[in-house]
């Protein structure tokens, strides 16, 4: 029996032999692997950029580990990390047995490189083959539903979590936050947080970013406080959200909070402050931040750009533009471009607009729409408007904004004709008009006189399903009926119109022709109607004292114009810029104090002197003051278009175009005298008021006196 049983005993024992020796070596092969495996996934997780990431997927193929799904996961991870989502795809596509969390990886990659609605459809065509999400996948897959505004599908992800009862998790209340705030509603995100156990920073950032992005600024500001009072100091995105609020008065304590936490370094931050002191009109503010900024980019020099062109310095815009063309390491991008455009577009200053042009060229924009339609503007306001034609029919893909801009350009030179055969050549191409459409498309018609044609495209409107006319549109009309005269249709209009209350652009358009036809009885009435929906609009004011001189009541005018000064409300002075070799030159009226005065003095003399010659008489009732005959010529011969006009004389080339642009409606008195300037001197001038062009040449004018 001892011998039975040693004998197998002995064979066995020396089979095992080279099993252990097996097991052994099969060990170092797998420690190896496994060692190899740690390894790659290890500096995967580490690695930030490009070449090293490319270097360590070429190891992993090499050492036959390309179908690991472990590697495979991390290498997905780290290539979406870098931007690179389109290798992660074709890695996660490639990956034979396709684990949770490779598809979560993905979703999340797709969704922090912006690609929201390819996230969503990775999210659903997981649900299809029945992998079920966890936590972190609904949280990745949450603000790609939020960014979207997929309401419905939002709401069944949030049904699927409710559900399936997976308890409580910071991130996905946090997200479902963030993504009901998005699709604005508060109330649920409000109620959501409020029952939350937990709460982070970033929980807090979601509801106060949620009523700030909302309109909610009080709420807001309350969440920040309790936020603060629970322990939780302000970070950039919370201090970030109330900075956007674009209210001085809570920037400003926002701003000392900043320098108190110690966040005032922070490039972001500093960004934002401009964009709140550039919207709140306070460049300077702006400008004193632009400066503290030690490596300013692209957003804070085309934010400075956009703040010196809002304000009106076109000096400062142009110094500014320069110095951004000087940095080294600035690109200019579509929106910068777009910026400096829209600049030369309301200055009227061509020369600069051409040099942008051409530097959209060269910088290779001249494909891109936005810049096409900013380009386009930019020439219709600078009354080029052949160029602006030019550059349309160049454009290979067109959007509404290009079709506005030039109909738009059509309309202020008084070309109602042209800008209405474009408005029907654009609804023949295929481009469906919008509001903006039918604003430009009635303003030309306003301006060229065409009242019954601009009548059957407002009744287009009102019959179009897709457009509901607005306040802007009844201002076009009520403008088109009252420059004809037809006051008491446009009067009925108003009455009809079916808005809850007609915007002051409305009644401010009737109240115009009232002063234009002397129609005072239904301008006083107007007014009152006008200072109920704007009382602090000092132009409204002025407009009102303006129709009581006409009318000889100086008693009246005078009230409103001590009313204006009780209430400490300022009218713009009138302003008039001329361009001349690049350089900006802007007059103000009664300006004797300017640089060039003395010489412009003398020349006037002359220019006044050949003009009466010609047959000028100065219209006295141009001017609304109750003083003398004298003292009312004195004012008319200094009104700033005179000054502009009479430097553009001296400065410039025989046979040179005079552009000015003046930033109100010009005057009788001014309109008469530019007409004999361009006859008497045998020049074209260009001046674009507040409302339109008005191009004089050989003693008369574009908008044949229909303005």
């Amino acid at each position: 029996m001892n011998r039975l049983y040693t004998v197998p005993s002995r064979y066995c024992w020396r089979q095992k032999i080279p099993f252990f020796l097996n097991l052994r070596i099969s060990c170092k092969i797998h420690v190896v692997y496994y060692s190899t495996q740690l390894s790659h996934a290890s500096i995967l997780q580490q690695v930030k950029d490009t070449k090293p990431l490319h270097q360590v997927h070429a190891q992993i193929i090499v050492s036959n580990l390309s179908y690991n799904v472990f590697l495979c996961n991390r290498l997905m991870n780290a290539y979406a990390s870098c931007g690179h989502i389109a290798k992660a795809q074709i890695i996660f596509s490639q990956i034979s047995n396709k684990n949770l969390v490779s598809w979560t990886i993905l979703v999340s990659g797709l969704t922090k490189n912006c690609l929201f609605l390819e996230a969503i459809e990775v999210f659903h065509e997981m649900m299809v083959q029945e992998i079920r999400p966890n936590e972190i996948t609904i949280a990745t897959v949450l603000p790609a539903l939020g960014k979207l505004g997929v309401a419905l599908m939002g709401k069944s992800v949030h049904c699927y979590w409710i559900r399936h009862n997976f308890g409580d998790n910071v991130f996905v209340e946090t997200g479902l936050v963030d993504m009901y705030s998005k699709f604005g509603c508060m109330r649920i995100a409000r109620n959501l947080f409020d029952k939350m156990p937990v709460r982070n920073v970033v929980s807090w950032n979601a509801i106060i970013s949620g009523y700030s992005e909302n309109g909610f600024e009080e709420e807001a500001l309350w969440m920040f406080n309790m936020m603060r009072r629970k322990g939780f100091s302000g970070d950039i995105f919370a201090l970030m959200s109330l900075i956007s609020f674009d209210d001085l008065r809570v920037g400003c304590g926002v701003h000392g909070l900043i320098v108190k936490i110690g966040y005032e370094n922070d490039k972001l931050i500093k960004t934002a402050l401009m964009e709140l002191y550039i919207n709140c009109d306070f460049v300077n503010d702006a400008y004193s931040i632009f400066g503290e900024i030690n490596k300013k980019d692209l957003v804070a020099w085309t934010l400075m750009l956009r703040g010196f062109s809002k304000s009106g310095n076109w000096r400062k815009t142009i110094e500014h533009f320069n110095n951004m063309m000087g940095v080294d390491n600035i690109k200019l991008d579509s929106i910068s471009l777009i910026t400096i455009l829209s600049g030369c577009s309301c200055s009227g200053a061509l020369q600069q607009g051409r040099r942008v042009h051409a530097l959209v060229i060269k910088t290779g924009f001249q494909g891109d729409i936005f810049v096409g339609s900013a380009v386009i503007d930019m020439y219709a306001n600078c009354a080029s408007i052949r160029d602006a034609k030019r550059y349309f029919e160049l454009m290979e893909e067109k959007d509404v904004a290009c079709w506005n801009a030039l109909i738009s350009g059509y309309g202020m030179i008084g070309s109602g004709n042209e800008a209405v055969e474009l408005f029907l050549k654009m609804k023949h191409s295929g481009i469906n008009p919008d509001e903006s459409t039918f604003v430009s498309v009635l303003c030309a018609c306003s301006h060229a006189g065409l009242v019954d044609l601009g009548l059957q495209i407002f009744d287009h409107i009102t019959e179009n399903r897709n457009i509901i006319p607005n306040s802007k549109h009844y201002a076009c009309v009520i403008d088109l009926l009252g420059r004809a005269g037809r006051l008491n249709e446009a009067y009925s209009l108003i009455k009809s119109i079916n808005l809850l209350q007609p915007g002051p652009e409305v009644y401010s358009a009737l109240l115009t022709a009232c002063r234009v036809h002397r129609n005072f009885e239904l301008g006083v009435e107007i007014s009152r109607e006008l200072f109920q929906l704007k009382p602090n609009d000092a132009g409204h004011y002025v407009l009102l004292s303006n129709m009581y001189a006409l009318a000889g009541n100086w008693d009246c005018a005078r009230m409103s114009r001590v009313f204006l000064k009780s209430n400490n409300l300022k009218k713009n002075p009138g302003v008039s810029s001329i361009e001349i070799n690049g350089e900006m030159f802007t007059f103000m009226a009664s300006q004797t104090e300017h640089i060039h005065y003395l010489e412009i003095k003398e020349f006037l003399r002359g220019l006044i002197f050949k003009i009466k010659a010609a047959g000028y008489e100065p219209d006295v009732s141009s001017v609304y003051l109750d003083v003398s005959d004298d003292v009312k010529i004195d004012i008319l011969f200094h009104h700033s278009e005179k000054l502009a006009i009479a430097f553009g004389l001296m400065r410039t080339k025989p046979r040179t175009i005079i552009r000015v642009t003046k930033n109100l409606r010009i005057c009788n008195d001014c309109h008469n005298a530019s007409k004999l300037i361009s006859e008497v001197y045998r020049r074209v001038l260009v001046i674009k008021d507040a409302n339109r062009f008005h191009i004089f040449r050989d003693g008369v004018c574009s908008c044949r006196d229909w303005w």
